[in-house]
């Protein structure tokens, strides 16, 4: 489509222009604009045109200069604003207006019409697209928070029962030691006693075998043997507190965290697993 430049040198000279020079002031050169803006116009350069054509309006309104700004907007890619542009032409009502200008800019304006339809139904569709994508990646972005916040609750739950079984195994460590130090006591305590009635019964069989009368014999007699007994059953009981004592203490050290332990459990019952993390 080609810039229908109707205007001649006259139009510069058309009396708005003298009225202009009449008064004084300074009137844009209008020929020139038109020059220009068709020379930016065969250049391609469609936007430009359409401002020096808008200056040439603006100092020498003309409907044709309504119609070439249209054309070099439509060319620029400013649909709207060049249907703008048609419409002013169409709606001039001026006995310059061409008849098959009038008719392509009806034309014109029934294109850009569809043209704007479509792109609004473009941009509505891709409007509605994005706002989908938002909401989806709002509702990815808020399970992802939940999912970390569950797994945070279930890492410090986890967390919690480690920390409870460690005390747990470390109280039952403990009260093993307790235990056999105990024990382990008990068994000291035995064998002193039973070393204290060994010695008396010693003295008592020595003081037996001194003794000249019947009467003090089994006097010492029957010490020596309480002596003798009491002193059995001293070490009877160092010997089985010894026992239980290390029966009793742990053969491990401390739980760690981490750490892996087998137990035995009772006779007939079976094997069991200790866990620590």
């Amino acid at each position: 489509m080609r810039l229908v430049f109707v205007l001649s040198l006259a139009l510069a000279l058309a009396p708005g222009s003298a009225l202009a020079q009449r008064s004084g002031t300074k009137a844009p050169n209008v020929q020139a604009l038109l020059k220009e803006g068709k020379r930016l116009y065969d250049a391609g350069k469609y936007k430009e045109a359409a401002d020096a054509l808008k200056q040439a309006h603006e100092a020498q309104p003309h409907p044709q200069l309504m119609y070439n700004i249209a054309v070099a907007l439509e060319y620029a890619g400013e649909p709207r604003e060049a249907m703008t542009w048609y419409r002013q032409y169409v709606t001039s009502n001026s006995e310059d207006t061409n008849p098959t200008l009038l008719k392509n800019s009806n034309r014109a304006i029934d294109r850009l019409r569809v043209q704007l339809d479509r792109e609004d139904q473009a941009q509505a569709t891709a409007d509605a697209d994005r706002k989908r994508l938002e909401g989806e990646a709002d509702a990815a972005r808020q399970q992802a928070e939940e999912e970390q916040l569950a797994a945070r609750r279930a890492e410090e739950d986890s967390s919690r029962q480690r920390q409870a079984e460690f005390d747990r195994a470390m109280k039952s460590y403990q009260r093993q030691r307790i235990g056999a130090f105990a024990v382990g006591g008990v068994a000291v305590l035995g064998v002193g006693a039973g070393v204290l009635f060994g010695m008396q019964a010693r003295d008592a069989r020595e003081q037996f075998d001194s003794a000249s009368t019947l009467e003090d014999k089994e006097t010492f007699s029957d010490s020596t043997k309480s002596k003798a007994l009491l002193a059995d059953i001293g070490f009877g009981v160092g010997l089985a507190g010894a026992i239980t004592a290390i029966i009793l203490y742990p053969k491990e050290g401390p739980p760690t965290q981490g750490e892996v332990r087998v137990t035995l459990a009772p006779r007939g019952v079976g094997a069991g697993m200790e866990v620590h993390f």
